[in-house]
């Protein structure tokens, strides 16, 4: 009982700013105070250091946003990740420009010859050389989010091929501990449980992906789920431990081939939609 009131309370707390992206409203309110203290600089001779302002405020924002995962289109969750990612670099650069206004400022200014100037200009250059930092790992983020994305949706469009052999097929299911499964395949076939990978996989990959197939089994109420690993290379079909790994390509005509006991696709859509 104290859960479902935690749960709504959790509820009245957020706002949904579109369909799968949340924030909570006291996030909301305090990004609301930030922008009309950056306003008081975008009025005045200091506009520069308004929109620095203004920009830091919106990636705070942006870094409160959370996407609200469920099953939908492949590679859903990934390319929401990499446009966000996109957004923060835009925004981590303004921010980087208004650095360089603040900079500019000092050595036009007559204080730069005093102690407090020359301590403004180390702090700003001192900063500007972690935002360096963010800026590089927030783009190698970005890239990734992107390259997984289009990996997910590649084979996610072959996968929707099965549907036409009575196949259930479902992208981006939610797992009770979070996280999600990148694609669920059952049918004449057998149960699948299958990771899309946009590089060679990693040892940690093999883990989470038996993880994932154990706890899917569980869901499903069936003897076995076999754990599929789709890694970016040309790779035939191999087992790693209990995990099959193999290449994007090989993926469609390896299902296509197995003889597992087959899965009933409404009973595995009735135990994960319901």
């Amino acid at each position: 009982m104290w859960l479902r009131t935690a749960q709504d309370g959790i509820k009245i707390a957020e706002v949904t700013i579109a369909k799968s992206l949340t924030i909570h409203r006291w996030e909301l309110g305090v990004a609301t105070l930030g922008g009309l203290f950056a306003l008081i600089y975008l009025v005045s001779n200091t506009w520069g250091v308004g929109l620095g302002l203004l920009f830091a405020d919106a990636l705070w924002l942006l870094t409160r946003i959370e996407i609200v995962e469920q099953p939908g289109a492949p590679g859903r969750y990934a390319t929401l990740r990499g446009r966000l990612g996109v957004i923060r670099l835009v925004l981590l650069f303004g921010v980087y420009a208004a650095l360089f206004y603040g900079l500019w400022i000092i050595r036009a200014d007559d204080a730069s010859r005093l102690r407090v100037g020359v301590v403004a200009e180390f702090a700003l250059a001192g900063f500007g050389l972690l935002l360096l930092g963010e800026l590089k790992r927030s783009g190698d983020d970005m890239v990734n989010w992107v390259l997984g994305a289009r990996a997910e949706r590649r084979v996610g469009r072959d996968l929707e091929r099965l549907r036409e052999h009575g196949w259930f097929v479902l992208h981006g299911y939610k797992r009770d501990w979070g996280g999600d499964i990148d694609h669920v395949v059952c049918g004449p076939h057998g149960a699948y449980m299958i990771e899309t990978k946009s590089y060679k996989f990693r040892s940690r990959d093999l883990r989470r992906a038996a993880w994932n197939a154990a706890w899917l089994k569980e869901k499903l109420g069936l003897t076995w789920v076999t754990a599929v690993l789709c890694v970016d290379e040309t790779r035939e079909a191999s087992l790693e431990g209990k995990i099959w790994v193999m290449g994007h390509e090989q993926l469609l005509p390896w299902l296509e081939g197995q003889r597992n006991a087959p899965v009933d696709p409404e009973a595995a859509r009735r135990a994960l939609t319901n």
